[in-house]
């Protein structure tokens, strides 16, 4: 289960700072940064420890739903080859099998409830200091625009600034919560802020 981090860290994204001289265009995986960084390593080894047993039924039950798909999975597969196969039944067995892996999805996202909502509180508390720690990676690095990876053709590793962005978030947030209050919800923060969806820790075990 990656990791989508709240609308904080997707506009710091494309941070511009005021051009220097020689200044440099840099990329940084901020997601990455953010969990990387000391406070949310912390925080993941406290639900990991803490929430043991929810992760450890949400691993068992995982395995068992992609081995109870799996068999379902591969008939489709030998019925696509098969060119007798009557379009009918394939679309039968196409449905059936879409029905109840949207019903495992909805199952293990509910076994994923009670470790999820901590993991993202505790995330979306790093991700509030992404833009002042890439704004300040920028400046001691000469950096006048960041952009994503994925938006970079070719880039050498000096041109990565993510462990930079790590190294401020390690100065700016030393701990956080993982006990959300009682009305918190991902991303309510920020108001007026674009929705952006936080996803639980991924469990460890598999």
């Amino acid at each position: 289960m990656k990791i989508l981090l709240k609308a904080a860290v997707a506009a710091a994204a494309f941070v511009a700072i005021p051009a220097a001289a020689q200044a440099q265009v840099a990329t940084a995986d901020l997601g990455a940064a953010v969990e990387q960084s000391a406070a949310m390593k912390a925080a993941q080894t406290q639900i990991q420890t803490q929430y043991k047993a929810q992760i450890d039924a949400f691993n068992a039950r995982q395995q068992a739903l992609a081995a109870e798909l799996q068999p379902l999975q591969r008939e489709i597969q030998t019925l696509q080859a098969n060119s007798a196969t009557p379009p009918a039944t394939l679309q039968q067995k196409v449905t059936a099998y879409r029905t109840r892996e949207q019903a495992a999805q909805r199952e293990l996202a509910g076994l994923a409830a009670p470790f999820g909502r901590p993991s993202a509180y505790a995330q979306e508390q790093v991700a509030d200091k992404v833009e002042p720690a890439v704004r300040a990676a920028m400046a001691a690095k000469n950096v006048s625009l960041l952009v994503r990876p994925e938006a970079v053709l070719l880039a050498l590793p000096a041109g990565d600034l993510t462990a930079d962005i790590v190294s401020q978030l390690n100065a700016q947030v030393k701990t956080v919560s993982i006990t959300p209050p009682a009305n918190w919800q991902p991303g309510q923060a920020k108001a007026g802020a674009a929705p952006a969806a936080a996803t639980p820790a991924k469990p460890t075990g598999r």
